[in-house]
């Protein structure tokens, strides 16, 4: 992967690279010249090198050499790199398509197995281990029908935070409401220092698509696509349960746990 980058002098650079996909994965270094991008391989057997000028964000031009001569993928003249737009996944709604940022498929679709790879790294001596039973259970509970306007009425919400490395951190309950604002379902945190809000779209029948940011204490509300953008899952769980999963990174994810006021005790059993 290339990642090219503007600094504040809106110039381009390189700020990271690791792995390309020609004929097979290959390991690859990069330099810089004053009017080139050279890319190496550092894989022993799979020759690869490339001096390309940067066009734009998404593309580069210049010269490759790749494999060696007599191999049935050898390649060596002039060459294009493209940056390829990510696929929407089938499990998220193809009406979201230019409402979701592509950067966001990935972890959207695999919002769940995220919690599952995080739980999976911990132990007993983690912290927060004892919060493994309640955070699986959250995971496994049978999922309900549901839509946008259903989430109104939910009022209470605590935050589960998993680290891969750190381990558990559950908080007490917050306040939080659903509203709707020019015919769509807002969310929002009300209490509480750590804030996200955002608006709420119909993904499939059993699941929602969450789009917003977040921000600390009474700072102002930031939005989706700003620096503190901010993409979830919500599932329905109970009659009036619901959990809003956050696939932050591939080591960090958290849950808001949702309740509605109930109509008796039981509602808000699993």
């Amino acid at each position: 992967m290339v990642n090219l980058c503007i600094d504040n002098n809106k110039q381009l650079y390189v700020g990271y690279c690791g792995i390309l996909r020609t004929y097979g994965w290959v390991d690859f270094s990069t330099s810089l010249t004053p009017d080139s991008l050279i890319m190496k391989s550092t894989d022993i057997g799979s020759p690869f090198e490339g001096r390309f000028k940067i066009e734009s964000g998404n593309r580069l031009v210049g010269k490759l050499e790749m494999g060696s001569p007599g191999d049935d993928w050898y390649f060596n003249g002039n060459a294009e790199l493209v940056k390829e737009m990510p696929v929407m996944p089938e499990n998220l709604n193809p009406k979201l398509e230019g409402i979701v940022n592509p950067s966001d498929y990935s972890a959207l679709s695999r919002s769940k197995k995220m919690v599952w790879e995080v739980l999976s790294t911990l132990d007993s001596k983690s912290y927060g281990y004892n919060e493994r039973k309640v955070v699986e259970r959250l995971l496994t509970a049978k999922n309900y029908s549901l839509t946008p306007e259903d989430m109104i009425g939910f009022r209470r919400v605590r935050s589960i935070q998993l680290d891969a490395r750190d381990g558990i951190f559950s908080y007490p309950y917050f306040s939080c409401r659903f509203k709707e604002i020019d015919g769509k379902v807002f969310f929002e945190k009300t209490t509480g220092s750590q804030r996200k809000s955002g608006y709420v779209y119909q993904n499939s029948p059993k699941s929602l698509v969450f789009l917003g940011g977040w921000s600390v204490n009474n700072d102002s509300q930031t939005s989706y696509g700003s620096n503190n953008s901010v993409a979830g899952m919500i599932y329905k769980i109970g009659p009036r349960k619901a959990i809003m999963i956050f696939p932050t990174t591939e080591e960090r994810v958290e849950i808001y746990e949702l309740l509605a006021y109930p109509k008796n005790s039981d509602e808000l059993r699993i």
